[in-house]
């Protein structure tokens, strides 16, 4: 039997593991009986916390991703399949070395290479659980339950419930499609999973940091961006002089020129943004000095279309 493993970035969030979960159940099931290939959905990190909720409200906890395994010297290449992200600093260490055989993703093309022509999805959807719906829907492939509330989820996160800029009308249709077969309030559904995150353990800057972090590489400078999202940013301001420390120590240690922590008020639909490091590249970026550490931007939910391309653009 060939192992194939799906999974999304590193330090993943409710849209990276619910895609590779659901789209790795998609493959096998697309696959021909006497096929011998088994399509594994891995992570490259801790499953967050709505992620666990909407798993275990859905009787579907042993389809979370499995921690995606050490790979062995000597052995045949790892074959993988990436959802969520296509730049080697987000992906599994070790990641040159495998066999990537399909991408599927929403964000920017990065770097990934490969050695032969696979299947490349990326779309500008307000999600990746967008594009494996999508795929159901194209395919007109049967949707479980315990899959269609988990994108469900994904989309209604990745998307802040459907405010973000990044949301398309698709997104749209798909929520619609989506809260109809769970027979859920979408607006309600996703209050209740954001209320989940920020609830499920205290503000602490050194976890929160280091949760749903992505690494950007541009023309030598490593940029790293977390975004936290909350219905009320007052932990945050309240742990201000810690994070801006905790900021700079991660900074250093990491060797990022630019580090970037988006607090967004989902509630208020703007976002506090931390710097440190290099300002100077965020002031370019938003045209506001950052000199005292963090400033409103009132509007900005989306880290990949108002932060990362502002500061890649920079």
């Amino acid at each position: 039997m060939t192992k194939v493993y799906v999974f999304g970035h590193k330090n993943p969030d409710n849209d990276s593991i619910v895609s590779a979960a659901v789209y790795a159940d998609f493959l096998n099931m697309s696959e021909p009986d006497d096929s011998d290939v088994e399509y594994i959905a891995a992570r490259l990190g801790d499953v967050p916390p709505e992620t666990q909720y909407v798993f275990e409200r859905f009787d579907a906890v042993d389809m979370l991703p499995v921690l995606l395994p050490e790979p062995v010297a000597g052995e045949v290449p790892m074959k993988v399949v990436l959802v969520d992200h296509n730049e080697y600093a987000q992906s599994a260490d070790g990641i040159r070395e495998m066999e990537i055989v399909e991408v599927l993703d929403h964000h920017r093309i990065g770097d990934v290479q490969t050695a032969a022509p696979i299947p490349f999805m990326s779309l500008p959807y307000g999600s990746t659980a967008t594009l494996v719906t999508v795929q159901y829907m194209d395919t007109e492939t049967p949707l479980p339950h315990w899959a269609a509330a988990a994108l469900l989820s994904a989309v209604l996160t990745d998307t802040v419930i459907l405010k973000s800029p990044t949301t398309t009308a698709v997104d749209h249709d798909v929520v619609e499609l989506l809260a109809a077969g769970v027979d859920v309030d979408p607006q309600e559904f996703g209050m209740e999973l954001f209320k989940v995150r920020s609830e499920a353990r205290p503000f602490e800057p050194a976890t929160v940091l280091t949760t749903d972090l992505k690494e950007y590489d541009k023309g030598g400078k490593k940029i790293a961006i977390v975004q936290y999202e909350s219905a009320t940013l007052d932990p945050v301001f309240d742990a201000r002089d810690k994070l801006i420390s905790e900021m700079s120590s991660l900074a250093d240690k990491n060797d990022w020129d630019t580090f970037i922590f988006m607090a967004t008020d989902i509630i208020k639909e703007g976002s506090e943004l931390f710097v440190a490091g290099d300002v100077s590249l965020a002031n370019a970026a938003f045209a506001v000095d950052f000199a005292g550490g963090s400033q409103w931007m009132p509007g900005v939910l989306s880290r990949k279309k108002q932060v990362a391309a502002a500061i890649m653009d920079a």
